[in-house]
């Protein structure tokens, strides 16, 4: 949900100066990158079974090589052992809900840093929120075209260090949607994503397939026959589409005249009946709930901290971006939520949103009957908005799912095996299985009686590699 009516409100906006943070203390990188055994240690599979209690995991060449009972593994001569008493193993987390490109303030707050950044110490530092956090795979839903996917790629040949990252590229509209205008790469991108001529819509699908894109996102105005015309052309090619079109969002007369895939949030503004979830379940739709969106629409956060400035104690948030950054966050929060989400003139008053409060409990509940229906449920955070800290929101989203109903060993899933169901990678990435990458995270505690306990990491491993933390922190 972003406009660029939104970005010049925001531009014109008097708020303090910003302190500009710095980046990592030194390069990010690995600490270790041979063999590696994890012993004693629980496990949290991500597909939802039960937690198993002493086990060992070997890693080796990148991927999970074996798991056995605690001793009953060999491992090769200069193997790092970690010792995993007290602690779990789960998978890498995912989000599939990001921008790699920032805007709205990459997470923070300064006025200048609304609009969308290039420059790569600000891509660096998001991308070290979600490593730092244990966050593994991302899915970028839009950004400028060209540069998105060249960021995407630079970041999977390692020249950027980050999680393993997917894009939709630029969205789809049928009139401007506040991502056509954002195109400073020098293409022509932006007229590109306009469904104006269905005509050329075959040209379009396949540049975009040509740049790797296997979902293509959907944006608010493409229009019910714009969006039956590139769904079907999508499909012809191979490719999926998700959509996010605000009001009709998790709408099940969308999804069936047009033939949706899925759904980039799940429905806001209220909830949908609960034969509508038995649909999407039984029609193999998904979708990304977002239900950290729906928080920040709603001041959830905040108003649950009561004054007490939590998110200064929380290390995911303070170790990346300094305190600092969240003193600013807390120190203009009245002016966020006055200038774009509940003033007279706010951006989200002036589109009809109305009563922002309904937004977290009706996606709250969203998520909840859609994974008791069986609908494939995905993680995502739209981590943009100020307030929704890179990686961090990761972690709240769990937490937000379970507070609304949904059991912890299911939230896990929906944010690491079921995320990889709807990348269609889960025979590669997702959950803990011999033969899978091994992106595992190591948390002090059990994720699987409190949700919490995700928070409290120790160790982060993506491709077997482990991750050298502190050279990921904000250099103070």
């Amino acid at each position: 949900m972003r406009s660029n009516y939104l970005f010049a409100a925001l531009l014109s906006l008097a708020i303090t100066p910003f302190l500009l943070t710095s980046p990592a203390a030194s390069k990010p990188g690995y600490s270790h990158t041979g063999p590696t055994l994890i012993s004693n240690v629980r496990i949290v599979d991500g597909l939802g079974n039960p937690v198993v209690e002493g086990r060992d995991i070997l890693l080796s060449n990148g991927t999970i090589a074996a798991i056995g009972v605690t001793g009953s593994l060999s491992a090769p001569e200069g193997t790092l052992i970690i010792k995993g008493d007290g602690l779990t193993a789960m998978p890498g987390l995912m989000d599939l809900h990001i921008h790699t490109q920032g805007g709205w303030a990459n997470g923070v707050i300064p006025g200048e840093r609304y609009a969308p950044s290039y420059d790569d110490d600000d891509v660096q530092q998001r991308l070290n929120g979600y490593v730092y956090a244990g966050v593994t795979t991302v899915l970028d839903v839009g950004a400028d075209h060209e540069w998105v996917v060249k960021t995407r790629d630079r970041i999977n040949n390692g020249e950027l260090f980050g999680p393993r990252h997917f894009t939709t590229g630029v969205a789809w509209s049928s009139a401007p949607s506040g991502w056509d205008a954002g195109n400073t790469s020098g293409g022509d991108w932006a007229a590109s994503t306009i469904v104006a001529d269905l005509a050329d819509l075959p040209d379009q699908v396949a540049r975009y397939k040509k740049d790797g894109i296997e979902i293509l996102k959907a944006y608010a105005g493409i229009g019910t026959v714009g969006l039956q015309a590139l769904v079907s052309e999508a499909e012809k090619q191979g490719l999926r589409v998700i959509a996010d079109l605000w009001m009709l969002n998790f709408n099940k007369q969308i999804a069936q005249t047009t033939g949706l895939h899925g759904w980039a949030h799940t429905g806001g503004f209220q909830v949908a009946p609960k034969e509508d979830h038995e649909w999407m379940a039984k029609n193999e739709r998904f979708v990304i709930p977002t239900v950290v969106l729906g928080e920040l629409l709603a001041a959830g956060r905040l108003a649950d901290e009561d004054g007490s400035r939590a998110m200064l104690e929380e290390p995911l948030i303070i170790d990346i971006w300094g305190k600092d950054a969240v003193e600013e966050f807390y120190t203009v929060y009245a002016q966020i939520r006055d200038n774009y989400y509940d003033g007279r003139l706010a951006f989200y008053q002036l589109n009809n949103f109305g009563n922002l409060s309904r937004f977290r409990p009706n996606m709250q509940e969203n998520t909840r009957l859609s994974i008791e229906a069986g609908v494939l449920v995905g993680c995502g955070t739209d981590d943009v908005y100020p307030g929704a800290w890179p990686g961090e929101s990761t972690h709240r989203e769990m937490q937000l799912m379970v507070k609304g109903g949904v059991p912890p060993l299911k939230a896990i899933k929906a944010c690491t095996s079921d995320s990889a169901k709807i990348l269609k990678r889960d025979t590669e990435f997702g959950s803990i299985q011999v033969g899978l990458s091994a992106d595992i995270l190591l948390v002090e505690g059990n994720p699987a009686a409190n949700i919490d306990d995700t928070r409290n990491v120790r160790e982060v491993f993506m491709r077997g590699k482990q991750v050298d933390r502190q050279s990921l922190k904000f250099a103070r």
